[in-house]
C-alpha cells in the first residue's frame, strides 16, 4: 500500500514538473521559433532587460541641486530638488530665480569660497571625525555679490539663499552681498522646516 501511494506521489510531481516546463514554439514548417524571453538581452540578475529604459549613453551628465524657497505663509523654509548641467553661483541664481526666491534679472557679480573648515561642523550633514582624514571640497567662509534682491530685510529670503548656495557650493557659512554692500553676514544652514 505504502509503495503505491509513493509511486503514485512520485508520478504526480513528475507531471507537475513536466507541465511547468516552458516547450519550444512551433512554426508552420515544424521549425523551432525562439521565445520573446531568449531574444531581450539578460540583465546582472539574469532577468530579461527591456531595451528602451536603458539609459542614453548621450546624455549629458547632471547635476542635481537642493533650492530653498519660502513657504507660501512665509513661515518656513521648503526644499526641493532640480537637474542642471554643469554647477555654478549663477546655474543656483537661474534656479532661485526660477523657483521665485530671487528677482528676474538677478545676476551672481561675483562669488567666492575660501579657507578651509576649522571647526568640526564641515558643512550640512558632514561632521569630521577626529584621526581620519578625508578629502573635502568644504570652503570655510562663501561671498555671494547679487545684482539685486527683492527684499533685503526678508530674513526667510536672506535664509533660502543662504541654505541653497551653502548646501550647493559646498560652504559652512554664507556672506551676502548686492551691489558690494553686506546685507547678510555669515549665514549658516538651517534646516528646512524648522
Amino acid at each position: 500500500m505504502k509503495k503505491a501511494i509513493m509511486c503514485l506521489i512520485g508520478a504526480m510531481m513528475i507531471l507537475s514538473l513536466a507541465a511547468c516546463t516552458p516547450t519550444p514554439e512551433k512554426g508552420k514548417t515544424g521549425e523551432v521559433k525562439e521565445t520573446q524571453a531568449a531574444q531581450k538581452p539578460q540583465g546582472a540578475a539574469g532577468n530579461s532587460v527591456d531595451s528602451t529604459k536603458l539609459p542614453d549613453p548621450t546624455a549629458p551628465d547632471l547635476d542635481v541641486i537642493s533650492i530653498y524657497t519660502v513657504s507660501a505663509d512665509g513661515t518656513k523654509l521648503e526644499g526641493t530638488m532640480d537637474a542642471v548641467e554643469g554647477k555654478d553661483a549663477q546655474t543656483v541664481a537661474d534656479l532661485l530665480i526660477k523657483y521665485g526666491v530671487l528677482a528676474e534679472g538677478t545676476e551672481v557679480i561675483e562669488f567666492k569660497a575660501e579657507g578651509e573648515p576649522a571647526s568640526e561642523e564641515v558643512g550640512p550633514g558632514v561632521v569630521k571625525i577626529p584621526g581620519i582624514e578625508f578629502e573635502s571640497n568644504v570652503k570655510e567662509y562663501g561671498t555671494v555679490n547679487l545684482s539685486q534682491f527683492p527684499d533685503e530685510k526678508n530674513d526667510m529670503l536672506l535664509q533660502a539663499v543662504a541654505n541653497t548656495f551653502i548646501e550647493n557650493m559646498d560652504l559652512v557659512y554664507l556672506t551676502i552681498q548686492v551691489n558690494g554692500e553686506t546685507v547678510a553676514e555669515n549665514l549658516t544652514f538651517v534646516d528646512a522646516g524648522k
